[in-house]
């Protein structure tokens, strides 16, 4: 590649990094005002606003409220299927990658998402979005039941429903999105930390 074609590329790069970091923006700000006035009360003129950008340019980024909330859904998806791929390939027993996947989701929520409590608002999205997210769930529920199923067979992880287990965790994770807020007195690390330190004492095998 000539100097000249690998600068064209980099700037290409720069660009294209730099229209990810705004629509990152624009979700952050979008899940703030869905939060404070609820999804179906909220214009594109508040998330505008939230942003301190005009509507047209919020448009470049996203076409209607309703493609803002499936990427709150898909980055929150994507996070979950992260931890099962990163716990998946992790060394230890399966309570070890159990934990992998939970700070995995808990960390990659913190970054891109904060509070964001439109994630418990599913039926919001159009029936294909809809459709999507809740197959690519389904995925992430079952890598995690899986995970269960292998700490209690390795015997890292105490006797339960792997079901259940699951939708516990998934319960509890979830609701971060209703009471998380970034100017909170604990930092991200140190939530996930203490919640890693409660899953571990009540999944462990005693």
């Amino acid at each position: 590649m000539t100097k000249r074609r690998s600068q064209a590329f980099g700037a290409a790069f720069d660009r294209q990094d730099q229209r990810s970091r705004k629509r990152q923006a624009v979700v952050r700000a979008a899940a703030v005002a869905f939060n404070e006035r609820g999804f179906s009360t909220t214009s594109m003129d508040e998330v505008a606003a939230a942003l301190g950008i005009s509507k047209p340019t919020l448009y470049q980024y996203f076409k209607s409220k309703q493609e803002i909330l499936y990427e709150c859904h898909l980055l929150a998806v994507q996070h979950g299927e992260a931890g099962v791929a990163e716990a998946n390939v992790h060394d230890g027993p399966a309570l070890e990658k159990l934990l992998v996947y939970v700070r995995r989701f808990m960390m990659g929520f913190f970054d891109d998402l904060g509070s964001c409590a439109v994630l418990l608002d599913i039926n919001s999205l159009t029936e294909r979005n809809r459709k999507e997210i809740i197959r690519r769930r389904d995925g992430v529920s079952d890598g995690v039941e899986a995970l269960i199923s292998a700490g209690i067979r390795d015997g890292s992880i105490a006797p339960c429903d792997p079901k259940l287990a699951a939708l516990f965790i998934f319960g509890v994770v979830n609701w971060m999105s209703v009471w998380y807020r970034s100017s909170g007195p604990k930092a991200p690390e140190d939530i996930a930390n203490e919640f890693l330190r409660l899953f571990r004492s009540g999944f462990q095998r005693k």
